[in-house]
């Protein structure tokens, strides 16, 4: 099935992104995404497979996103094919839709079937829901990472970071908790705007922020860089960024969740999300950070890449 742009309303560029001009490969065979998707925008294998090199990374995880109800339809067992057509390019997740009265068995045999983690947690479903903590339950069995979509308001995912977020971190400390979206990254800053008013604030960063306090406070607790959320994150505020970076080095991790065709930019006027964020790291943080970020930090939560 292939699934429509509306459907796949992903974390779209910021308005002003800076685009990428035609450049050659990075230079790091080394690097993994952490978060990409077959289907973006109608982007096939071939063209997920085209972004995963021509960006010069090595592999990426690959996450589904089933939600039937919205139509938005990218299965494990079609990450879990592209895995076996390219196993030195794609590392996968598997993501159920948690409405479905079978969601804890087949996350059970998709993990028996070789996923390596849980994401994108991407429905229309508040935080407290006793589905989310089920599925947790499950996914602590494998001691496995799981990526959440956290975007507040009545159209959002995952919502009620602010107020149900932290007890679920306690509770499942087997899970590596990896924030990602618009929610997450406006929580950078202690002035978090509510979602009505912006899901991307600009300006400088109010120190204190929820994102920055779980990152410190709590061991399982990730971040992925991806899409216009992180950028922007990071790029509103350098001097704060870079310190951000620096303190947490070993909790975030390099991810696109770009749309694009060959990871510089064709077919998405924003430019390819991971090149503007390598551009990003390259000015704020050192040699040894970067690493850390772009690889070392992936194979420390999967155990080996």
């Amino acid at each position: 099935m292939t699934t429509t742009a509306a459907a796949v309303a992903l974390d779209r560029a910021p308005n002003g992104a800076a685009g990428a001009a035609e450049k050659p490969a990075v230079k790091s065979a080394a690097m993994i995404d952490f978060h990409l998707h077959i289907k973006h925008f109608n982007r096939n294998l071939p063209a997920t497979i085209a972004h995963i090199e021509g960006l010069g990374c090595e592999k990426a995880v690959l996450l589904p996103l089933e939600d039937i109800a919205s139509g938005l339809l990218l299965t494990t067992d079609e990450v879990l094919d592209a895995h076996r057509q390219y196993p030195q390019r794609v590392i996968p997740f598997c993501q159920v839709d948690l409405r479905r009265d079978d969601f804890e068995r087949r996350i059970r045999a998709y993990a028996a079937a070789g996923c390596r983690g849980y994401g994108e947690q991407k429905q229309h479903l508040p935080l407290n829901d006793s589905r989310i903590a089920r599925m947790l339950e499950v996914i602590s069995e494998f001691g496995w990472p799981c990526t959440f979509h956290f975007q507040d308001g009545p159209k959002g995912f995952n919502q009620g970071i602010e107020q149900h977020l932290e007890a679920l971190l306690k509770r499942f400390r087997r899970v590596k908790f990896i924030g990602h979206a618009q929610s997450w990254w406006s929580h950078i800053s202690a002035d978090a705007p509510p979602p009505e008013v912006s899901l991307y604030p600009k300006g400088p960063v109010k120190p204190g922020g929820l994102t920055d306090r779980l990152l410190a406070d709590y061991e399982n607790t990730y971040a992925d860089l991806s899409a216009g959320s992180g950028y922007l994150a990071l790029s509103r505020d350098e001097p704060f960024a870079a310190d951000f970076v620096r303190r947490h080095r070993r909790k975030l991790l390099f991810a696109t969740d770009c749309p694009c065709h060959n990871g510089n930019g064709a077919n998405w006027k924003g430019g390819c999300f991971g090149r503007n964020m390598i551009s990003l790291l390259e000015r704020i943080a050192d040699a040894g950070t970067r690493a850390d970020i772009f690889r070392n930090n992936a194979t420390r939560l999967l155990g080996s890449a």
